[in-house]
């Protein structure tokens, strides 16, 4: 098994993870960057892979390490390990199956600098039918593909089941969060290093996290001098990101910045997530909380599902941040009526066990 980023590895650990609860398998982890970060929170071994690692050095680990089947997460880091061990498995007639988690950037998790899909697996499980839609649009060949759903969603509903108001009550207030304060949850991600920021860049989007956060803090203050409760900001950078990339300071509002313990933790204690397309703004729509996912100036396709399907709500223009910001804060009757929604739209389970199904297929 190989992976490098978070959200890669994140798809792949709860397959790894009933793998290894069944008799007669045995899984070879081998991660690399924020992966490893991933493993060792849930207590599983795994053996670090040095980002020099070439096709002619992941052909012999899998030659030593005897595997039957390569499984791997995707990642789009500019190292991309992956592809090189998909190379390798093909060259050893080694069977290949890639685990995606999210609805962009297909074609550049499988292809060379070229465009060309030269790293292609022999199965790629896929989260919907959306998905498998938008991959044969840009190429990809219908049988290779395999809808499965995303294993990383599965435990939502048994952790939105077990995280109790009381909870709630002491992670807030170990915040410093008052009961009548606001607290607005900001899911960073580093755009600007993968996707540039300017127009100058290929694949530039519109805007960055930088200039996102920028409006939202100036639009929070804005709403703050109109509303007597306290609005409180955390800012959860991204696996890559450093907190001390984000040393923002204002009269109006108070801003923390909190990397350190659990993602999902932070969601359920706020008021409301904001962010731009991390997959934490899917999972804060299935534990219930509202969600305003920020692109303003966005130059390509939403790739958010939540906004596509009216879950989270999108805002593409810097105009209309505090409008779509203020109501689902302080008009009760449209947080209720959001929540209420929220609460009608289950996460899709059993992704986990269907990739693991797949695994057994091609075994």
């Amino acid at each position: 098994m190989v992976a490098g980023d978070a959200g890669g590895a994140s798809a792949v650990v709860p397959v790894v993870e009933i793998l290894l609860s069944q008799p007669g398998y045995r899984v070879h982890s081998l991660l690399y960057r924020e992966a490893q970060r991933v493993w060792a929170g849930r207590g599983l071994p795994f053996e670090p892979l040095k980002e020099s690692t070439a096709t002619q050095d992941a052909t012999q680990m899998l030659t030593e390490s005897r595997a039957d089947l390569l499984l791997t997460g995707t990642s789009f880091n500019g190292i991309d390990l992956e592809k090189k061990f998909i190379a390798a498995a093909r060259k050893l007639g080694v069977p290949s199956l890639a685990v995606l988690d999210f609805w962009s950037n297909y074609a550049l998790r499988f292809s060379d600098p070229e465009g060309t899909l030269v790293h292609l697996p022999d199965r790629i499980a896929v989260m919907d039918a959306r998905a498998l839609d938008e991959m044969v649009a840009a190429g990809f060949d219908a049988r290779q593909l395999v809808i499965t759903g995303q294993p990383a969603l599965d435990d939502l509903i048994r952790y939105k089941e077990t995280h109790t108001d009381e909870r709630r009550a002491t992670l807030r207030a170990a915040l410093g969060i008052q009961d009548e304060d606001r607290l607005v949850l900001f899911a960073s991600q580093p755009l600007a290093a993968v996707f540039g920021d300017s127009s100058e860049s290929p694949l530039y989007l519109g805007y960055t996290e930088i200039t996102v956060l920028d409006v939202l803090v100036r639009s929070l203050e804005s709403i703050a001098r109109r509303h007597a409760q306290r609005i409180n900001l955390i800012i959860r950078p991204h696996p890559r990101e450093r907190e001390q990339s984000f040393e923002l300071r204002s009269d109006s509002i108070r801003i923390l910045v909190k990397s350190d313990g659990d993602s999902r933790e932070l969601v359920l204690a706020s008021d409301l997530v904001t962010g731009m397309t991390t997959m934490l703004l899917v999972e804060s729509c299935f534990l219930g909380v509202p969600v305003v996912s920020l692109q303003p100036g966005l130059r390509t396709t939403d790739p958010l599902p939540t906004n596509r399907t009216g879950l989270s709500r999108p805002v593409y223009s810097t105009s209309e941040f505090e409008p779509g910001i203020e109501d689902l804060l302080f008009d009760e009757s449209v947080r209720q009526k959001a929540i209420a929604s929220l609460a009608q739209s289950g996460p899709p389970g059993g992704g986990a066990e269907h990739v693991a199904r797949v695994i057994g297929s091609m075994l």
